[in-house]
């Protein structure tokens, strides 16, 4: 027989569990050899990182810019470009991924003018990708983070090509942030199984799965590989078709991006 059981103490939700910042970070971690950092204080990201090497049981190598007093006042743009000179010389990535927190957002800082300002006044970053992403901790939850972050690597990574794939073999996968690993691995075996070759993005089937790498590394590591010979093939007739779809049945902010990238629609 049922019992019905009633609980005793009032119903909260973390907000560090579900904000932006922590769904951006976890987006940019579907990309091998990337470096998530957060624009914000230490003990933002601090938290952030416990939260999800506790969950996940694996080290994540999440950065911060550690924003102090005068920073916080005066902007953080030198901190932006000493985080990545940082984070360059110890981990040597291939992509690094910005997200905002609600500290640089409240002050209204220009993050996207200051980065692209600093990529061409540093030529020697031109080995790393850099992405900004606007995530503040009080515009939206973990989904929405997840969701620009998608958007911004997209945008910055995969150029627009007018060329078809001759084999149309080629699936294209924008995973949410309700998959876990194990779910988006599931799918990628089901592609595989018709003949067909998936594209993930972001794909965390491969960095957070609980692999134990032979080798220590400062990046994320399995995750979907940048490589400018065939991310373009992504943004192809292929590309619009999946992002088509996925417009027409949702509502949400990713769908209404995707309805005004595509010029189908």
């Amino acid at each position: 027989m049922a019992r019905l059981v009633t609980a005793r103490h009032a119903v909260s939700t973390n907000p560090l569990k579900s904000s932006a910042p922590l769904g951006a970070a976890l987006a940019y971690l579907g990309i091998e050899g990337a470096v998530p950092l957060l624009h914000g204080a230490q003990g933002c990201t601090a938290f952030g990182m416990v939260h999800l090497v506790r969950h996940f049981k694996e080290a994540v190598p999440l950065q911060t810019t550690a924003m102090n007093e005068v920073t916080t006042i005066l902007g953080g743009a030198d901190q932006i470009e000493e985080a990545i000179e940082n984070i360059r010389k110890r981990a040597d990535p291939r992509f690094i991924g910005i997200a905002s927190t609600a500290l640089a957002e409240t002050r209204g800082e220009d993050v996207a003018g200051e980065l692209r300002e600093i990529l061409a006044r540093r030529r020697d970053f031109d080995a790393t990708r850099v992405v900004y992403a606007a995530t503040p901790d009080f515009d939206g939850g973990l989904q929405d983070g997840w969701a620009k972050a998608v958007e911004a690597i997209v945008s910055a990574l995969v150029p627009e090509t007018a060329q078809r794939d001759p084999d149309l073999r080629q699936v294209t996968l924008l995973c949410g942030s309700h998959l876990t690993p194990a779910e988006i691995e599931e799918l990628v075996r089901m592609v595989r199984a018709f003949g067909l070759e998936p594209l993930v993005l972001p794909d965390l089937s491969g960095s957070l799965d609980g692999h134990v790498s032979g080798n220590w590394s400062g990046t994320s590591l399995g995750a979907r590989r940048w490589t400018a010979s065939r991310w373009p093939r992504a943004r192809s007739a292929r590309w619009r078709l999946a992002s088509r779809c996925a417009a027409r049945r949702g509502s949400s902010r990713t769908a209404r991006w995707f309805r005004r990238r595509c010029s189908r629609c």
